[in-house]
């Protein structure tokens, strides 16, 4: 299931989202990201039904400019980002910086050239929780 293509197609559109409806999609899919993260790492399931994207997660929470669930989002980033980190040689591991920094311009370039406030307050959202 993709839970929030919908909505990332209406503001690529350039249209406006219901924000209620984006934040109990984005609580029932954070509930199943914490459930799923809690698990040791060779249990995560890789279907989105049970596992929802954490870009989505965190795209949602900046679209809804919730700082508490903009803090779970990035908190869910950090937990896959680390085991993803682990993969790696140490001189090709990377911060969750630039990782939150690749998110965030996946979503802007989804958004409309003429949404620059929008765009503006996403870019402080991010700098903000930013370790």
């Amino acid at each position: 299931m993709k839970m929030f293509t919908e909505f990332f197609d209406e503001i690529g559109r350039g249209n406006t989202v219901d924000p209620d409806r984006l934040k109990r999609l984005f609580d029932i899919a954070m509930t199943k990201k914490l459930g799923v993260v809690k698990l040791p790492p060779s249990f995560w399931m890789q279907d989105p039904k049970i596992n929802p994207r954490v870009d989505h997660l965190l795209w949602a929470a900046l679209l809804l400019d919730d700082g508490e669930r903009l803090s779970l989002a990035v908190s869910a980033l950090a937990v896959e980002h680390d085991e993803q980190q682990k993969r790696k040689q140490p001189e090709e591991r990377e911060s969750i910086g630039p990782a939150l920094d690749r998110s965030m311009q996946q979503l802007l370039d989804l958004l409309p050239e003429e949404n620059r406030q929008q765009q503006e307050m996403i870019r402080k959202r991010v700098d903000d929780v930013k370790p």
